[in-house]
């Protein structure tokens, strides 16, 4: 601690003998023009050298923007450092490319002439910097905002369906991206959650100490491209700042490599002092500025995730609550856009104080069926919070791993997309195992008949109910005054369901010293008519289609009767779906 001081003190003495920069020398460079899918990005060339340019003590450049309606917004610059990756012997690594550069990245959110104007004071001297008059000819989207209970997207109902796609391999980012996100958007995905990890794209770490991040430019560089290729999907990234191990001493333990622990010459005994303790604050402080400055810009930009299952760290309760909400006061301060924050447990989400942030969220591992286990759920989380959005942030059956011999064709991740939608969260469940799973069986296109049954729709404000219908199923059902959306799914469709069947078939190749029997059909129902509630009597268009899909597999126009639309569901295997919309007029 008493070594920290000292740098700090002796990099103040030199301040006087820096030289001050006329506007004469600065000039403003346009990096990328900005767009549908892309930041406006400017480069201010000139300044002089600064201790730490990260450092807002030593190196604060603020710019004041004025959009062409008038209104104007502030947002820091930040330290730039260009790279690319390289090949050679069959290694990758990277390099850099051009020298660094202050930076400056906004949405264009409206077509016209946007104004610069930068406050600077490096090294203690205040800089004059020419404004910069800037034209925007393409508009960024609208941030994601919520109304109510709902995600929207300027006017129109925003529905995450959403992936964990966590981290990739060093210097394999874009390529890994590249091909995960044009698989995923291609089946309606638009949202990915993405970690700032020690061993991904975080920016501070055991090798760059704290307050430098120069040494991890290259990562800064890659989550750039990260939120690229997001935008060129129209896959939205929900950004984690910290993963739990990085204070946790049990669980996925990083606590004694962090630099904020006084042994690796940070300022804290305990990783539960990392609320508390005003050093560490003041970098943390640091750090959420260049990370705003940085990202909220960003067309693809989602959310801010403060924590990854916080609870298996010693902060907790008040002590974390308070932490949020001042961290929350740094980053609407920084953040132009206010994009919505939210935070994870691991468990008993219910339980936690929500009110510091937008949305709630609950993680569930559990191999049993996702009807039953994300109803209750459901019920307790809307209960909890009943006037935000609730997701199932990360779904898997295990949390070691996803075992493709037991389920190679993804039916529990089928069953947790469609019963999350269907008992109360409004959206499909947000499943982990990318890497490992869903991606070497390209399970990705489990996403795509969901997604096509609910467009239009805002699963959200309709009624969530269980009716019987066909033999051995349950059908869960979604309705307003206007539409009904319907699952019908067999009941031993399910993962532990056919977990039951191979124990059952163990059990009884053991009594009759015969081979077990491995591999049992998916269940199919001969269908049949059925009779379905709806909220007004009209005439009513049916489609019923293949879940995986999203093919029309029969098509019906029918009259209300009592409240009750009746049409005749073919056979299937497994599961159906259905949509009933109302005409009008």
């Amino acid at each position: 601690m008493k070594r920290m001081a000292i740098g700090l003190l002796s990099s103040a003495l030199v301040v006087g003998a820096l030289p001050t920069s006329s506007a004469s020398e600065l000039s403003w460079e346009i990096r990328n023009k900005g767009g549908k899918v892309s930041a406006t990005e400017l480069a201010l060339q000139g300044l002089p050298t600064a201790e730490n340019p990260f450092d807002p003590t030593y190196a604060d450049v603020v710019a004041s923007v004025t959009d062409p309606t008038g209104h104007s917004f502030s947002i820091p610059m930040y330290w730039y450092q260009g790279y690319e990756i390289v090949a050679s012997y069959n290694q990758l690594s990277n390099r850099k490319v051009g020298n660094p550069e202050w930076r400056l990245k906004f949405r264009p959110t409206s077509l016209g002439d946007f104004k610069v104007q930068v406050q600077a004071k490096i090294n203690g001297q205040v800089i004059q910097v020419p404004s910069f008059a800037f034209t925007a000819v393409e508009k960024s989207p609208e941030p994601i905002k919520i109304k109510g209970r709902n995600f929207v997207q300027g006017e129109e109902i925003f529905i995450p369906f959403a992936y964990n796609i966590a981290w990739a391999n060093r210097y394999e980012e874009i390529t890994k991206y590249e091909r995960w996100f044009k698989a995923a958007s291609s089946n309606g995905v638009n949202v990915a959650r993405v970690w700032m990890a020690s061993w991904s794209l975080g920016i501070e770490w055991n090798d760059t100490g704290l307050g430098d991040y120069t040494k991890r430019l290259d990562r800064a560089w890659a989550l750039d491209q990260v939120f690229r290729i997001g935008a060129k999907y129209g896959v939205g990234i929900d950004l984690v700042l910290i993963n739990h191990g990085a204070f946790s001493e049990s669980t996925n333990p990083e606590w004694f490599a962090n630099p904020y622990n006084e042994l690796n010459g940070g300022p804290i005994a305990n990783p539960s002092e990392f609320a508390t303790n005003s050093t560490a604050r003041k970098f943390w402080e640091q750090r959420l500025r260049y990370i705003t400055s940085r990202w909220a810009g960003e067309p693809a930009l989602f959310t801010w995730e403060w924590w990854n299952e916080v609870n298996f760290t010693p902060i907790s309760g008040q002590v974390l609550t308070d932490w949020i909400a001042w961290s929350d006061s740094l980053l609407k301060k920084w953040d132009p856009y206010k994009s919505l924050t939210t935070t994870s447990w691991s468990s008993g989400a219910s339980l936690q104080d929500w009110s510091v942030v937008d949305y709630a969220v609950t993680h569930v591992y559990d191999d049993k069926d996702p009807i039953k286990t994300l109803a209750a759920q459901a019920t307790a989380l809307r209960e909890a919070v009943p006037k935000k959005p609730i997701l199932v942030g990360e779904m898997g059956s295990g949390t070691v791993t996803e075992d493709p011999f037991t389920d190679p064709y993804g039916l529990h991740l089928h069953n947790a997309h469609w019963a999350a939608t269907f008992v109360g969260f409004g959206a499909p469940a947000s499943y982990w195992w990318w890497d490992t799973y869903v991606d070497p069986l390209n399970l990705w296109g489990l996403t795509k008949g969901l997604s096509l049954l609910v467009k239009g729709t805002n699963p959200v404000e309709m009624q969530s109910s269980e009716i019987s219908t066909l033999k051995s199923t349950s059908t869960l059902l979604l309705s307003d005054q206007s539409n009904v959306l319907g699952w019908i799914r067999h009941n031993n469709y399910d993962r532990s369901a056919k977990a039951r069947l191979l124990l059952e078939a163990a059990i009884k190749s053991l009594k009759t010293k015969k081979p077990p029997q491995t591999k049992f059909p998916d269940p199919q129902s001969k269908g049949g008519k059925v009779s379905i509630p709806v909220l007004a009597n009209g005439k009513y268009q049916v489609t019923v289609l293949e879940t995986k899909s999203g093919w029309t597999l029969k098509s019906y126009t029918v009259d209300s009767k009592d409240s009750t639309i009746t049409f005749a569901v073919p056979a299937f295997v497994g599961d159906v779906a259905f949509k009933a919309v109302r005409k009008v007029g």
